[in-house]
């Protein structure tokens, strides 16, 4: 609708504006294009009985979107539109039957300390990860140390020292935002 009106200024929400009818046309057309490409893509992998977990690598924007400036993954991000297409069309669960009835964070802490020889071993295990810059591990790992002892402050500190790298090379600033405010909080909670 917008492209129909043949606008000369455009001044977006989290973009900058843009001058020039020709200019404008050709980035509303490549936008809207690129949010059809997530959204039918999306809903082929759904029609496929893809996970929203599989969905994210088969829902990739074509280089020829991809490479353009102004889509890249500022403001939002095409994982999260991935996830909220499939939430919207099909709902909360990914047909894996293992998930209908998950365990609990606790629950599931205690069994992966076991699985890794103990409290103990799982901590060295998050610490290693963080060294070693294997950030996301190190946030998941701290997480089942967190759920297993809510008052210990090593475990904070691992997830925050983690989600401060993974901030650093995150594009989309309301990521990197929650990334950063996150780690505050928990360097706070550590003390």
């Amino acid at each position: 609708m917008m492209i129909k009106e043949k606008p000369e200024y455009l001044v977006g929400g989290h973009t900058r504006p843009i001058i020039g009818g020709e200019k404008i046309i050709e980035v509303m057309t490549n936008y809207r294009d690129a949010i059809r490409f997530v959204f039918d893509k999306t809903i082929e992998g759904m029609n496929k009985g893809m996970t929203p977990d599989e969905l994210v690598d088969y829902a990739r924007l074509p280089d020829r979107l991809a490479e353009k400036d102004y889509l890249r993954e500022y403001y939002g991000n095409v994982e999260w539109a991935v996830r909220q297409i499939f939430n919207a069309h099909l709902g909360w669960f990914d047909g894996n039957p293992t998930n209908l009835f998950s365990l609990s964070p606790r629950q599931e802490a205690i069994r992966m300390a076991k699985l890794a020889g103990g409290e103990a071993e799982l901590l060295q295990q998050a610490q290693r990860a963080v060294k070693s810059k294997d950030n996301q591990w190190a946030a998941q790992l701290a997480d089942h140390l967190i759920a297993l002892n809510p008052d210990a402050s090593e475990p904070k500190l691992i997830k925050a020292e983690a989600l401060e790298a993974l901030a650093e090379n995150l594009l989309t600033a309301t990521g990197r935002n929650y990334y950063l405010t996150a780690a505050q909080e928990l360097r706070k909670q550590a003390e």
